[in-house]
């Protein structure tokens, strides 16, 4: 156990190191700040897990053993000061409460099962079940997104016969619909990290998609992320097959922007294979004027917990 943890610790420190190296350089970058966080207590793991009666996925757990929480921002230098942008947010284990609360048994308002009309259904994107407000699935808040949506821990039941849960990580938007993001922790912890906190970089794996505003932060400072993730739309792929399965990032590869150096392209002669073929232009957002994503809905119902 010693072992893993150590295994762990490694880990997120190299893939913090390498975001923070990575933003100290690029152009107008400023107020680069990573909130400590000291390592939650076993005690207070087991007592999360006894009082919710679900375990913690491994990844989870050794992440939480070696910060509680996690809380990275960064802003941008303009000529009326700086502007907020990145942030990558995880909650404290504190706060890694039951989303839905209690059943409402009046008759007057109704509750989210009463709203939860298409649970049977599957996400059009990864053809995964979505998750229910019923007693199939637990579902606690790892991120609040500033309000625009909700990342979730989802507990769902297994149907294939065995005793333990499939947990999945899934984004909940204003409208209360649900869009799949990821098999693990881990994973979403790795998506955060590429997509730096971006604002709103979570709609770019939903049908709903980026707003004008957050396309111009993407050309900014992810051009190659904004590509892969329109490139993913259009072919119908899903984001975790962008990720290698290993637990090694290459930091340089990954953050390649604009500002970066690049080899030069041979020029094309007609003696080039066949086989090769352009990758498709990405539209540029420069141009637009549309502000953040305001999707409609509440989450004046997801604040109850048991």
């Amino acid at each position: 156990m010693v072992e893993e943890e150590g295994k762990s610790k490694n880990l997120f420190e190299q893939m913090n190191v390498g975001i923070l190296k990575y933003l100290e350089k690029k152009t107008g970058v400023c107020k680069l700040e990573l909130e400590p966080r000291k390592p939650s207590d076993r005690s207070a793991l087991l007592a999360w897990e006894q009082k919710n009666t679900v375990f913690l996925p491994e990844d989870l757990k050794n992440f939480y053993m070696t910060s509680d929480g996690f809380l990275l921002t960064w802003s941008v230098k303009i000529d009326n000061g700086p502007i907020p942008v990145g942030r990558m947010h995880l909650n404290s284990m504190a706060k890694l409460l039951k989303v839905g609360g209690e059943v409402n048994k009046t008759l007057v308002n109704p509750s989210l099962s009463d709203l939860d009309m298409d649970s049977d259904c599957e996400d059009e994107t990864s053809g995964t079940e979505r998750p229910s407000w019923d007693t199939r699935c637990r579902i606690f808040e790892l991120d609040p997104c500033d309000g625009y949506g909700k990342v979730c821990l989802v507990y769902k039941e297994n149907k294939t016969g065995g005793a333990d849960p499939k947990i999945e990580i899934w984004f909940l938007d204003r409208a209360l619909r649900w869009h799949y993001i990821t098999e693990s922790f881990t994973s979403y912890y790795r998506l955060m990290i590429m997509h730096l906190g971006l604002p709103q970089w979570q709609y770019a794996f939903t049908d709903i998609g980026l707003c004008q505003q957050a396309k111009q932060w993407f050309t900014m400072y992810a051009p190659l992320r904004l590509e892969l993730d329109a490139e993913l739309s259009v072919t119908g792929d899903h984001p975790i097959d962008s990720i290698s399965s290993t637990t090694q990032i290459d930091v340089g590869k990954v953050f390649k922007g604009k500002s970066d150096k690049k080899k030069p392209v041979p020029a094309q002669t007609q003696s080039q294979p066949t086989g090769l073929r352009k990758k498709g232009a990405i539209t540029s957002a420069k141009g637009g004027t549309q502000t953040g994503l305001k999707p409609s809905g509440s989450f004046s119902q997801l604040s109850g917990k048991k």
